[in-house]
């Protein structure tokens, strides 16, 4: 087989990868909206999603032999992280998405690696760059036309500016997520073992709520609920993410990983057109493809190689 070959089957793979994963993720807001317009508490939702992908994390890492103990600086670094970083934006989107098309849920969400961009400014985590600065520019501009679709000459605050806002403010936090983890992951821990033990200590406060003040029927109401195989899906979906995440990033380099940001988009679209009936205005569409642009071009680097794994955001 000759290097030309190789380099061709290697290419063909990764593009396999990322369109896998960009369809999954595409699938991400249209499950969500089922699960919760079907009456399934968006809280007990956040919960089950984030213990059971630790969950499922932990016994990938306990199946291949590494497992690293945990430490103390491991418990607080996951707690913290954890609830503010994963369970309570996964909360806000869970509610957002009620009223905000999957589509517009989608575009939302593939500005995530705008906002690092800016937090890794902010924080000094990262190089100003005029390339990755214009990009921010239009990634800003897109969610400005798409949040500003849902103001009316009537009402400030119509249900779907609402959603948006929510999902907007789930996005921030899933982005200051990475970011405090790339400032305060402790050295030489396994980065997916974080990932597990980020989503099942950021579950434990709402665990603990339900144990306290005795909701066991909103546990028994989750397992009757007509959704909650849509529930299960979702719980098998976020594994098979992070999976593909860490594989296309250790493999491929975090530049073809950023292609699935917005082929999400594309996906997330589709779905709401053929499978919800939704329609779309022109302004969402130039927002949406604003946002795309800017991801694109904030994301891209030249002469990228591949990278060791990272934490990524979380997958909802």
């Amino acid at each position: 087989m000759g290097v030309q070959e190789i380099i061709s089957i290697h290419s063909v793979y990764a593009l396999f990868l990322v369109i896998t994963l960009g369809a999954i993720r595409g699938s991400v807001p249209a499950i969500s909206k089922v699960v919760v317009l079907n009456g399934l508490d968006p809280v007990l939702y956040a919960a089950t999603i984030s213990i059971t992908g630790g969950i499922l994390l932990l016994s990938i890492n306990f199946i291949i032999g590494k497992i690293t103990p945990l430490t103390m600086q491991v418990i607080r670094f996951s707690l913290i992280g954890g609830f503010v970083g994963i369970t309570i934006p996964h909360i806000l989107f869970f509610n957002g998405i009620k009223t905000v098309d999957v589509g517009i849920a989608s575009a939302m969400i593939s500005g995530i690696p705008i906002m690092i961009y800016l937090l890794s400014l902010i924080c000094k985590q990262e190089i100003f760059t005029s390339q990755r600065f214009a990009g921010v520019l239009l990634g800003l501009v897109g969610v400005a036309i798409i949040v500003s679709s849902g103001i009316t000459k009537d009402s400030l605050l119509t249900s779907s500016f609402i959603g948006i806002s929510l999902i907007l403010l789930s996005t921030i936090l899933y982005a200051s997520n990475v970011v405090f983890i790339a400032m305060h992951l402790p050295k030489n821990f396994s980065r997916m073992q974080a990932a597990a033990w980020m989503m099942i200590f950021g579950s434990i406060p709402i665990w603990l709520y339900v144990i306290i003040f005795q909701e066991v029927e909103l546990l028994s109401e989750a397992i009757q609920n007509q959704s909650f195989l849509f529930l299960l899906l979702h719980c098998c979906i976020s594994g098979v993410a992070y999976y593909l995440s860490f594989q296309i990033i250790s493999k491929h380099g975090p530049v073809i990983y950023s292609l699935a940001a917005y082929l999400m988009v594309a996906f997330g679209i589709f779905i709401g057109v053929f499978i919800f009936g939704e329609s779309y205005a022109n302004s969402d569409l130039a927002g949406i493809g604003l946002v795309v642009l800017g991801v694109l071009i904030v994301t891209m680097k030249r002469d990228q190689t591949g990278t060791e794994p990272r934490l990524e955001p979380p997958q909802t």
